[in-house]
């Protein structure tokens, strides 16, 4: 038997959709959802709770004992049944009264902390809550849904993603909960990898995946030279690069490919291609990847050198950090984020699965220092185009909304707000 471990959201939303998919045929099954740290979007997952409301909750415990991925199980009763899947992931089944189910979705949902302001604020008013429902003594006056629980006490509903005790309640008291963020909102990619470096397919395929995707723009960003395993570029072979990707360009209807570089901060700071090359990108993406255990003063001033040069637009995953593998580098992010904010730099979510970097929390202090956040899934393969979805949970759970991002706005918007860092504000 494997290990317990964290799953990643995106290896835990593969269960989470295959298993409701396979519950929610079982005879008389109404409602199936998967609530916990999963609903919440947290970037990794422990194990998933599945809230059931049905008939009769033997024959969806059958069914989920006959799913193909189960290996053992743990425990059942009457309305509660566990099991571990061969990948050692456990599944928590609930199956909960039709009258219940919106108060059981709520508490089992959590976090703990939101839960237990929830219920101050019922016991404020009179009121008891539970997983059961909201009572006034013995008289459920709540539960059959969400938005009846947080009605009772006196709340409009709360995404999930927000439900952390950071703040919520209390905007929500205000009116003032943001309208987060949606896939839909996204307008393009602005950080993937091709064959001409460490991709797996071809400026080609990635551009028609990403026109299928409905974008209207997209930024090829291989690596600059440093990154010698990646067959990084040297000004030479980027200035043939982008040539092609300007040929391709005018041959592709319906989206816009953008000329860029996932540049190299170097170890002592300086860029890893020189400024008159970057003059000639429409996109910079500056990173670090080597020397990430310098000191953090060291770590924090080479940021802030990429910062300052007006020709990098973004600093991509800028902590560095691997989930679960690796600590993200020693960095003053304060100081880096307000120099961003004075000297217009952006910031990446990165949305692979195991970066999600920034994180929620910086995330929400970039935005507090007013920095338009750009999201990009640093795709290596077509199908990893998939990731921009983990990247959205991630902001939502920071607060963004569509307004927070810069690659919500159209071509034209985007190509204004960029020509602010270039020299004369010329545009790119």
């Amino acid at each position: 038997m494997p290990a317990e471990r964290r799953f990643y959201l995106a290896e835990a939303k593969v269960y989470a959709d295959a298993l409701s998919n396979y519950l929610r045929v079982a005879e008389g099954v109404k409602e199936v959802c998967v609530a916990g740290s999963f609903r919440r979007r947290q970037e990794t997952v422990g194990d998933l709770d599945i809230l059931v409301t049905c008939d009769d909750s033997g024959k969806v415990m059958d069914r989920l004992a006959t799913y193909d991925g189960v290996a053992e199980v743990l425990a059942r009763g009457e309305t509660k049944m566990s099991v571990r899947l061969k990948t050692g992931l456990q599944i928590d089944l609930r199956v909960v009264p039709e009258a219940s189910y919106g108060a059981a979705l709520q508490y089992f949902t959590g976090s703990k902390a939101h839960n237990i302001l929830l219920r101050r604020m019922a016991q404020e008013r009179g009121l008891k809550l539970n997983e059961y429902g909201v009572f006034r003594g013995e008289q459920r006056v709540a539960g059959r849904t969400e938005e009846e629980v947080y009605t009772a006490v006196g709340l409009p509903w709360i995404p999930p993603e927000l439900r952390e005790a950071r703040g919520e309640i209390e905007q929500a008291l205000q009116g003032r909960l943001p309208c987060l963020l949606e896939l839909k909102d996204l307008r393009g990619d602005l950080h993937m990898h091709t064959k001409a470096t460490d991709g797996r397919a071809s400026l080609e395929e990635m551009v028609e995946a990403a026109r299928k995707r409905g974008y209207a723009y997209i930024a090829i960003t291989d690596h600059s030279k440093r990154v010698t395993v990646a067959k990084g570029l040297d000004a030479g072979r980027l200035r043939q690069h982008w040539k092609v990707i300007s040929e391709l360009t005018g041959k592709v209807r319906g989206i816009t490919v953008l000329r860029g570089v996932e540049l190299d901060i170097l170890e002592d700071g300086t860029l890893d291609l020189p400024d008159d090359v970057l003059a000639e990108a429409d996109w910079v993406v500056a990173s670090i990847h080597y020397g990430q255990n310098q000191p953090r003063q060291q770590i924090t001033r080479r940021l802030l050198n990429a910062i300052r040069n007006p020709y990098v637009h973004a600093i991509g995953h800028p902590t560095g950090r691997l989930i679960g593998k690796r600590a993200g580098y020693d960095v003053d992010l304060n100081t880096v984020l307000k120099a961003a904010a004075d000297y217009g730099c952006l910031m990446e979510l990165n949305c692979q699965p195991s970066r999600l970097d920034l994180d929620d929390t910086a995330l929400a202090a970039a935005k507090n220092h007013s920095i338009p956040i750009v999201l990009g899934t640093d795709a290596h393969a077509v199908e990893e185009l998939a990731f921009m979805e983990f990247g959205v949970y991630q902001a939502r759970r920071a607060g963004l909304e569509a307004r927070d991002v810069i690659n919500t706005r159209t071509l034209a918007q985007f190509r204004k707000l960029l020509a602010r860092r270039r020299p004369g504000g010329e545009s790119v």
